[in-house]
């Protein structure tokens, strides 16, 4: 059967208990088992499959959230990062043309605790050479998910920004500017 959700999107309903015929992969993490996630796992590993890379090895996965706070699952590889949102959106992308990870230190956010606000900017084959497509989220302060997309798009490590030294600072002369 299905059945239309709060935000009208027309959802399947699957069955409690996986049978032998599902081959479906569970989250590594076993603490995850919200039905949600669940969803976003299987449709990540769809992905990867469609692109002949489902059997390359993780490099890191985990749930994220986007600059919305809607729910996301990121899986990244050697050779892809994928994503599946719950909002039905979903993108893989080929790490060699990943072309930056612009990521600010992490924020309060009520309700979820420190996240780090990240911006993964990348080349699609259909655009220009000079023109980057932007997907942002909102990453666990201990996300392994940061240092992986670095590792496998071979992105630096972002340079710690400089402490002011107020002995630095110039001392007020007194004098008028004129």
């Amino acid at each position: 059967m299905a059945e239309v959700d709060r935000r009208g999107f027309f959802r399947i309903l699957r069955r409690a208990q996986p049978t032998g015929d599902d081959t479906a992969e569970q989250p590594s993490d076993g603490a995850e088992v919200d039905p949600r996630v669940r969803e976003l796992v299987e449709l990540t590993q769809r992905l990867l499959a469609d692109a002949d890379a489902g059997d390359e090895e993780r490099l890191a996965e985990g749930t994220v959230l986007t600059v919305a706070y809607d729910l996301a699952y990121m899986r990244v590889t050697p050779g892809h990062i994928v994503f599946a949102i719950e909002t039905g959106f979903s993108a893989i992308v080929r790490t060699a043309d990943v072309r930056g990870l612009d990521t600010e230190p992490p924020a309060d956010s009520p309700g979820y605790g420190p996240l780090v606000y990240g911006v993964v900017r990348a080349h699609h084959p259909a655009d220009l050479e000079h023109i980057t497509r932007s997907n942002a989220f909102r990453f666990r302060e201990d996300s392994p998910l940061l240092t992986a997309i670095r590792d496998a798009c071979d992105l630096p490590e972002p340079e710690p920004e400089p402490e002011a030294d107020p002995a630095a600072q110039p001392e007020p002369t007194g004098e008028p500017r004129g």
